[in-house]
């Protein structure tokens, strides 16, 4: 086995019918693993378009926000292959909203998805690895948003904030275990919902604003960021833990010294 081989592994990811989530289940696949693939919608086969010698993908429905939901599918998974040797919180809800616009409602959703259903996650696989004891792995899918201020964003940067903070915490309390806790933030990534939003003409201002802030030139795609996540769930990143690894092409670093040239193409 090398270290990014996950035969024999069993892998949770949760928002994992389109975008990030959807790019990770299928690196996973494509490299032996199990993955049971949660979605607040059932997600289909097609959409994590299974790959490898012997792919196995395991989809469930799970509202995240719900210990109820969370404790049904970690029980469903459990009960289907016996144990789960690696999470990946990555279900997470993005909108843009004013401060004077947000209301109690939203705030709420954008806490109880981002935050609050990654601990229920944490929670409940980890204890079956203590359980069980299993040295596992958790990788929580945090965001620049939380290192660099952006308009309309106070809910979902607090929450990706709260995120990285508990991270660490969660790091410490189960390292005695032998469970790894990371997380990842990326910046400016090509998903489909950032491609629709980009297709408006407020969208498109939008991205070429933020791209002139990047050093890089271009956005990131929803593999690269996969593959780091694969790197902090495999044995190749066994002594790294409690760390938050930005994702952005150098966004969060500051204002560029010279003008940025995307090609349009």
């Amino acid at each position: 086995m090398t270290p990014l081989d996950f035969a024999d592994k069993v892998v949770m990811v949760t928002g994992a019918s389109k975008g990030i989530g959807a790019a990770i289940t299928r690196d996973l696949l494509s490299r032996g693993a199990t993955v049971a693939a949660l979605a607040i919608d059932r997600p289909s086969p097609s959409d994590a378009q299974e790959a490898g010698p012997t792919p196995c993908l395991h989809a469930i429905e799970c509202d995240v926000r719900s210990a109820e939901s969370v404790d049904h599918a970690v029980s469903a998974v459990l009960g289907r292959f016996g144990r789960i040797d690696a999470l990946v919180n990555n279900a997470g809800v993005y909108p843009t909203t004013g401060w004077g616009e947000m209301t109690e409602a939203l705030w709420d959703q954008v806490m109880d998805t981002n935050l609050k259903g990654a601990f229920l996650c944490t929670q409940a696989v980890a204890r079956s690895m203590v359980s069980l004891k299993l040295r596992g792995a958790i990788v929580n899918v945090s965001s620049t948003a939380a290192l660099v201020a952006r308009p309309g964003t106070a809910h979902y940067a607090a929450s990706k904030a709260g995120l990285n903070a508990m991270t660490r915490v969660l790091a410490l309390e189960l390292a005695p275990h032998g469970i790894r806790v990371n997380a990842v933030a990326p910046g400016l990534i090509a998903t489909e919902s950032a491609r629709s939003h980009a297709a408006t003409v407020q969208g498109a201002a939008e991205l070429r604003a933020k791209l002139s802030r990047v050093p890089l030139g271009a956005e990131g795609r929803p593999e690269d960021v996969a593959s780091l996540v694969l790197y902090l769930l495999s044995d190749a990143s066994q002594y790294i833990t409690g760390s938050i690894m930005v994702v952005d092409g150098g966004y969060s670093l500051g204002i560029p010294a010279e003008p940025v040239h995307v090609d349009s193409a």
